[in-house]
């Protein structure tokens, strides 16, 4: 447990010198100032503006984060060879496996603190009437980072090619949020459709269903979506964590 938390610890540390990653952030936080400017363009709606564009802002940089982050970790040491360093250790590898993951997700969420913090101030300079729903919002968005970066460190354990990896991350992150309409597209097109359909269903991460920022104004938002929410982020992760482990462990350094 403490060669874990070391590796976490030290993938935190790293993430926040990592330029590029200072630079997604700095930018996360230049267009949560822009919110105001979009806010100003809208007239009575200028509250909902900053309020949509602050938490999508929020979610996109995140992303972007986590996916750049979970491809390029175990990639860079693969290819850099800092790897044989660490693995010469008694540490088992599902151990550096979930040590990466912890270290890369407490970055992001920390990212995510930021800019929300930002974002809320905004809201309540501007007069903003604090909302539970809302609020309810930003750990969804943890959620949905969390699912992505373990889906992102399984794809650069699969393709171990970062281009690759990123390619495929993004395509997944995109799909993800389409998974009702892939399912109805093939429904109507028969059984042997339907069939795939489902699998497909089943394999690609149903984003959709952590889109907190869609169904706050939606009757019926409440405790029992944002906990179905959180069990199903659990176990795909959890899922994702298993195969990352199972792939890596195999690998011959």
């Amino acid at each position: 447990m403490r060669s874990l938390l070391a590796i976490a610890r030290y993938t935190f540390i790293q993430q926040f010198r990592n330029r590029l990653y200072l630079v997604v952030v700095l930018f996360g936080v230049l267009m949560m100032g822009a919110s105001l400017l979009f806010g100003a363009l809208a007239g009575d709606q200028e509250l909902r503006v900053i309020l949509d564009v602050g938490l999508v802002t929020a979610e996109i940089f995140a992303l972007a984060t986590a996916v750049f982050g979970a491809v390029t970790l175990v990639i860079e040491e693969m290819e850099s060879k800092t790897i044989y360093l660490i693995l010469t250790r008694p540490l088992p590898r599902p151990f550096y496996v979930v040590g990466r993951f912890l270290g890369l997700l407490l970055a992001v969420f920390a990212s995510i603190v930021l800019m929300e913090s930002l974002h809320f101030s905004l809201l309540f300079f501007k007069g903003w009437k604090p909302d539970l729903a809302v609020f309810a919002a930003v750990p969804m968005i943890g959620l949905k980072v969390m699912v992505m970066t373990g889906l992102s460190l399984l794809c650069s354990l699969t393709f171990t090619s970062a281009p690759t990896a990123s390619v495929f991350s993004i395509l997944l992150w995109v799909l993800g949020h389409f998974g009702q309409e892939i399912k109805f597209l093939a429904h109507k097109s028969g059984p042997t459709a339907e069939f795939f359909g489902q699998i497909i269903g089943v394999i690609l991460p149903n984003l959709s269903l952590l889109n907190a920022r869609d169904m706050i104004d939606l009757p019926g938002f409440g405790a029992e979506v944002l906990l179905h929410g959180v069990g199903y982020a659990l176990l795909y992760t959890f899922a994702c964590l298993a195969l990352s482990s199972a792939l890596f462990s195999k690998k011959e350094f």
